[in-house]
């Protein structure tokens, strides 16, 4: 994975800052000892991007904003990706890049503290697409589906008994139809979020019908 760098104009910028995933409130602040946090629906591999504009009149090490992937079962899978305010008047923190685990069931934003912090302008959004193969007589149907939140570019799909068609973007959703029966496979790659490039993705039917793991190829 390739994380570039923010290009011009893709930064919530305050004031103002709409869009996103993050629910409202987008704004708060805690003055004494305590910890508050909102909590989604994950897409497991996703690529998640997360600002916040956070400050503290008594910043320290207990004083931090942030997310956190949890399962199921609402324990903690991977690690904690924080930031901590350094000075009273708010500032932008940026955590860019941060992976869902396999098992991420939800995704947690977080604000705590053992003195004092106020935040604004929660700003968080996912990068992630999915890929379906299927048969019927002698049709296979491709599906390629955004189950993120931002819109994704450039995008290469290779497929068993497909012609070679042109990258396309990726809003909602894109179906192909191609002449075959399995054993077949499709493959998408080269897809772009707006901070860098995804993983590829296959997925193959058997001689069955049946569908072997999809799984996101080395970049």
């Amino acid at each position: 994975m390739f994380l570039l760098g923010p290009p011009t104009g893709a930064d919530p910028a305050m004031p103002g800052c709409i869009g996103g995933i993050a629910p409202d409130p987008r704004h708060g602040v805690i003055t004494r000892p305590g910890t508050v946090d909102t909590t989604l629906k994950a897409v497991p591999g996703g690529v998640y991007d997360l600002s916040v504009w956070s400050g503290s009149t008594k910043p320290g090490p207990a004083t931090a904003t942030g997310l956190r992937f949890l399962d199921e079962t609402g324990v903690q899978t991977g690690r904690t990706y924080t930031r901590r305010p350094t000075r009273r008047n708010t500032k932008r923190y940026n955590n860019y890049g941060m992976i869902a685990p396999p098992k991420a069931a939800t995704v947690r934003f977080f604000a705590t503290t053992n003195t004092e912090i106020h935040w604004d302008c929660v700003f968080l959004r996912v990068s992630a697409y999915d890929l379906r193969l299927e048969a019927a007589r002698n049709t296979l149907k491709i599906t390629v589906t955004n189950t993120g939140s931002e819109p994704l570019t450039n995008l290469k799909l290779t497929a068993t008994g497909c012609a070679d068609t042109p990258p396309f973007d990726l809003k909602d959703q894109v179906v192909r139809t191609c002449t075959g029966t399995p054993p077949a496979t499709a493959k998408v790659s080269g897809a772009l979020y707006w901070n860098g490039a995804l993983p590829d993705r296959s997925v193959s039917l058997g001689r069955g019908g049946g569908h072997q793991p999809q799984h996101a190829g080395r970049r």
